[in-house]
Formats: structure tokens, sequence, C-alpha cells
């Protein structure tokens, strides 16, 4: 008899835990619908429901401070973020990213910063951690601490777009105009439509013709930065401004811009992968290697067709329509492709 009555408390005390359990989650599934629709209050309600029933509960936890983020109610986001945080649970290292978001937005960068470090610590292979410590460092024009935390998200996260287009602003704005071009070639084949690849094509046009200036029909006047910093690749930037005043040559006077593009784009690759012999270090290792192969396997014209969409050509387009066989050839190479940390 006790057994019996052993048996039937642990299958109604299992059943409704399991109850329980279903209950939570379905209250998530629909405050994800919710907030996925823009209805943030209305997924607030339901992750507070779930945490009725379990207030520890990690992912309600932070669902409920991201939709308090969306609202832009950024206080109560770091409430519900330190919960997730103080009780190490799942979902800390982006409730780290989160408060740290948060406190900037608030204007409290020097303790967004110290969150992003104590989540690094703790953390230490979340790139998203790293790009959001640089993005703030960024915006505080310390590029300096910036462009070492944005190096170190993409050693981990190669294929994150976002970080190659902070790099690449990075060093533009410190006047590094050959590195800026490398992470900016870098992001456009990983994003390469919508309006921030447009945005980052016409800065890579930009510093692509940056330094040269034609004067008359027989003088072209050229010009590179005297920054120090860059003098690693104090070569290849004049070779990018000598390659920019050969448009103007006879033999290339029946090319269009875009063949000039992928012909000036094949020799800036095939340069920097003969200077490498002389280098190492981060942008040669990372950037001027992964290049400098590509163009060996024959992936230049397809790789400019394929970052050059945002640029709205219809020819471009309808080439990368037609030639999608080579366009995912080109991308499975990319992704197999093994970076040199």
């Amino acid at each position: 008899m006790k057994k019996t009555i052993l048996f039937v408390f642990i299958t109604l005390f299992i059943s409704n835990g399991y109850s329980q359990t279903n209950d939570i989650q379905s209250f998530i599934e629909k405050g994800i619908q919710l907030h996925d629709n823009g209805d943030y209050k209305g997924a607030i309600e339901q992750y507070k429901k779930a945490l009725k029933i379990d207030k520890n509960s990690a992912i309600a936890n932070y669902e409920i401070a991201s939709s308090y983020f969306a609202l832009k109610d950024y206080k109560k986001a770091i409430e519900y973020a330190d919960i997730i945080i103080n009780s190490k649970s799942n979902y800390a290292d982006y409730a780290y990213i989160l408060k740290g978001s948060a406190l900037d937005i608030l204007g409290k960068s020097k303790e967004s910063i110290n969150v992003y470090k104590e989540g690094i610590k703790e953390f230490p292979n979340n790139y998203l951690l790293y790009y959001n410590i640089a993005l703030t460092y960024y915006n505080l024009k310390d590029f300096k601490n910036s462009e070492t935390n944005v190096q170190k998200a993409l050693v981990i996260k190669p294929t994150h777009p976002s970080s190659h287009f902070l790099l690449g602003l990075i060093m533009n704005d410190e006047g590094n105009r050959v590195k800026s071009l490398l992470a900016l070639y870098n992001f456009l084949l990983l994003e390469p439509t919508g309006e921030r690849a447009k945005n980052g094509y016409n800065l890579l046009i930009t510093l692509l013709k940056k330094g040269v200036r034609k004067d008359s029909e027989s003088s072209t006047t050229i010009s590179i930065s005297d920054n120090k910093s860059s003098d690693e690749f104090r070569a290849a930037e004049l070779m990018v401004s000598l390659l920019e005043a050969s448009k103007s040559l006879k033999e290339n006077a029946n090319k269009t811009e875009f063949e000039l593009f992928t012909d000036n784009t094949k020799s800036f690759f095939s340069v920097l992968g003969e200077l490498k012999k002389d280098n190492n270090g981060f942008w040669w290792d990372f950037y001027v290697d992964f290049f400098y192969a590509m163009i060996n396997a024959n992936y230049n014209q397809t790789f400019c067709y394929y970052i050059s969409q945002s640029n709205e050509d219809e020819k471009i387009n309808s080439w990368v329509n037609t030639n999608k066989d080579k366009v995912e050839e080109l991308i499975n190479w990319s992704k197999s492709y093994e970076r040199k940390n």
C-alpha cells in the first residue's frame, strides 16, 4: 500500500514538474513571437508569467531584459540582466553584452567598458563581448583599444561582418588607408548588400581613389599619407595610388570602370602577397594571406562582382544572378579557409 502511495506521489510530482516546464516554455515562445512582432509590452507580460513559475529561469530573465531594452527602458533591462549575471546561469555572457550596451546608451561608457571587461574575464571566447567593447572604445575615439579588441573578435569569429566594418572605420579614421581597404574588402564579402554595404563600398572606392589628382591630360599628381603608423604598408599605399593613376593610360582607355576596379583589386592583393614574405603580424597573416590565396584560386572576378552589388549596376547584379554557382563556390572557399591567429 505504501509503495502504491509513493508511486502515485512521484508520478504526480514528475507530471506536475513536466507541466510547469511546458508552461514556462509556452509563455516564453509566445513572448518571443510578440517581441518579434514589435509588441514588447505584450512579450514582457508573457515572460513575467514564466517567472511566476520559476523566478530563476535564465531564458525568461534574459528575454524580459531584451524586451525592456527594445522598449528603451534601459534601467529595467539592466535589472534583469544583473539577475542572470549574479546567478552565473546560462545566457550570462549575453547578459553582460546587454547590460554593457544599456549603460553605453545611458551615457555611462566607462561603466559599460568595465562590464564588458568582467564579461570577457568570464567568457574569453565570446567574440561579441570583444566587438561591443571595441565599439564603445571607438565611440570614445580611443582607437588603439578599439582596434585591439576588434582584432580579438575577428580571431575568434573571422566571419563576423560588423567587426570587419568597424575595423575598416577605425583604420580610416586613423589615416591607415591600406588597412582600411583590407577590412572593408572582407566586410563586403560577408555583407555585399544593404545600406551598410553601400556605405562600405562607397568608402572603399573613395579610398582607392584617394591621393590621386588629374591635373591635365598629361599630368597627374599623387600624394600619400605621412602617417608613420602605416609604414609597413607605405609601399602598398603608393601602389594603390599608382593603380588609380594608371586608369588614364592608353591601354586602359577602352576598359569600363568595373573592369579597372577588378584589375586593380587583383594587382593590389598580388603586390601585398609578394610583400608578405618580409612582413608578419595580424594584418599580413589574417588579411593579406587570405586575399592572396583567393586570387591564386582564381576567384578575383567573382569576388569583385559579388562585393559590388550595392553599386546597383544592373550588369553587375545580372552577372551575380546568372553565376550563382561561381558565387557559391567563392563563399564556400572563404568559409573553409583557415586564418592564421
